[in-house]
C-alpha cells in the first residue's frame, strides 16, 4: 500500500514545532510545496526558475537539497533567506532605496 501524501501545511507545521523545540534548523528539511508559497510568498513555478537562476525576488535564492528527483529546503537556509532581505518604513523609503521617484 502506498504511503499516504503528507499536507505540506502540515509538515510545515510539524517542522516548526521540532523548531521551537528546539531542534537544528540545518536538520529539518520541507519539501518544495511546504516552502512555496507557506513560507516564501512565491509560486512553485517562480521558484523553479529560481533554481535555474539561481536568483529569487533580484537577490541570491535559497539553498536547496536534491534526493533524488525530489527538491527540499533545509528550514534554516529558508529562515536566513528571509531574514536577509530588505526592511523598510514606508513605501517611499523603499522606493528610494530601489531608485524610483516617490
Amino acid at each position: 500500500m502506498p504511503a499516504k501524501k503528507q499536507d505540506p501545511g502540515t509538515i510545515l507545521r510539524d517542522a516548526l514545532t521540532r523548531y521551537h523545540d528546539g531542534f537544528d534548523p540545518a536538520l529539518i528539511e520541507l519539501p518544495e510545496a511546504a516552502v512555496f508559497p507557506d513560507l516564501i510568498p512565491a509560486q512553485p513555478t517562480t521558484a523553479r526558475k529560481a533554481r535555474v537562476t539561481g536568483n529569487l525576488f533580484g537577490r541570491p535564492a535559497p539553498r536547496f537539497v536534491k534526493r533524488g528527483r525530489s527538491v527540499r529546503y533545509r528550514l534554516k537556509d529558508v529562515l536566513e533567506w528571509l531574514a536577509g532581505g530588505q526592511t523598510y518604513a514606508n513605501t517611499a523609503e523603499a522606493n528610494q532605496r530601489r531608485g524610483e521617484v516617490a
